[in-house]
């Protein structure tokens, strides 16, 4: 296990910034997952960690030694690429163990090592077989042998599920996950999947054009977004923004919204909770109100009745989309399209009015000018 310390990293192509000054910490064992759109600069920062493109400015440190000299094999990093990378002509067993040949290490010890990982990984049957022969969950599980054999200091990976198709995906997310708690090795892995940073990430880094624009746990990175543009990006369905204003009614701070629907006129007030009392400042000015679509559902009374959090409204029902366990339902706040996930047997049909709640605790504010979490 290694610590990983990347400070103030920059990285230009000409004039052309990828990225912007990077700062990221990671501890022992940890598993760090950089998310962000094609083009953010993640790729770029793995590349620059494993020492396969240069540092135009700034330090990575792997436990507490400066590397941004320090030639690629001599990194103790193995990196498992969205490719596969396996050598055709070889066999699964050599596949795994060619790197360690190359390094000399003894047949004997190679021959151990080799078939520990293909235990760990379950294709200790598939040994003879050659790369053609395997399934594409198969031979990235070749590609992960290789790299766990070498027992390196972090393991480096860069979309390694990204060919494989939906169910394997899954499968092999498990894999990753139980292979990072049975080992404890620091892991950094490369993905634009919010689903896979936030089952397998330790922390994630969310990255947008060349800067880090949260770095939190997942849980905090959907609970307490930083702005506008993570909580947008982490969700599915994403979070609904909503224009409202901040306003005080019989004593208590809360958001006004628009309701323009279908002719309708009037406005919603929606009480915010005692410990978000404190933007009395922002009283008589507008916000975004952000709201996940699970925190608002059909009414309960019963519910309403046990947390004081909870404020309901009125709305026409837009559509309906059905998923099985729950019922995406539009409806129409602030001028905007709202989706609330309610129970399939609470809905109701689309252009009827019905009553909804929403959990204000779990609700998020923003600057409609910075786009910062208030």
């Amino acid at each position: 296990m290694a610590s990983l310390s990347i400070q103030n990293v920059k990285k230009s192509y000409g004039s052309v910034e990828v990225l912007k000054g990077i700062d990221l910490d990671l501890e022992n064992g940890e598993f760090l997952v950089l998310l962000g759109p094609s083009g953010c600069g993640k790729s770029t920062l793995l590349n620059m960690i494993a020492g396969l493109d240069t540092i135009t400015d700034g330090e990575i440190l792997i436990d507490q030694t400066v590397v941004n000299d320090v030639h690629p094999k001599d990194r103790d990093i193995a990196m498992v690429f969205q490719s596969y990378a396996l050598y055709p002509n070889m066999s699964v067993a050599r596949n795994i163990g060619f790197g360690l040949e190359m390094r000399k290490v003894t047949k004997e010890e190679r021959e151990r090592r080799v078939d520990e990982a293909a235990r760990m990984l379950q294709i200790d049957h598939l040994s003879d077989r050659k790369p053609a022969q395997l399934s594409g969950g198969q031979r990235q599980r070749v590609a992960m042998g290789r790299a766990l054999v070498r027992d390196p200091e972090i393991f480096l990976f860069d979309e390694p599920l990204s060919n494989l198709d939906a169910k394997l995906r899954v499968e092999m997310r498990t894999e990753i996950k139980k292979l990072h708690q049975r080992l404890g090795t620091t892991m950094v892995y490369v993905t634009h999947d919010q689903i896979e940073a936030m089952t397998l990430a330790s922390r994630i880094a969310i990255l947008k054009e060349g800067e880090v624009q949260q770095f939190a746990s997942p849980q905090e990175v959907y609970e307490k977004p930083a702005n506008m543009y993570v909580a947008g990006f982490v969700g599915s369905p994403p979070m609904n923004f909503v224009p409202a204003a901040v306003v005080s009614e019989n004593g208590k701070l809360g958001v006004s919204i628009e309701r323009t629907a279908n002719g309708s006129r009037g406005s919603v007030f929606l009480a915010l909770p005692e410990d978000r009392q404190d933007i009395s400042e922002w009283v008589g000015r507008d916000v975004i109100l952000g709201i996940r679509p699970e925190t608002l559902t059909h009414c309960s009374d019963s519910e309403m009745s046990l947390n004081n959090r909870l404020q309901a409204f009125d709305c026409q029902v837009e559509v309906l989309e059905p998923t099985g366990a729950d019922t995406l339902t539009y409806i129409e706040l602030g001028g905007r399209e709202v989706i609330a996930r309610v129970n399939p047997y609470n809905t109701t049909e689309p252009g009827e009015t019905m009553a909804f709640m929403v959990d204000m605790g779990k609700a998020s504010l923003f600057d409609p000018k910075t786009e910062l979490r208030i």
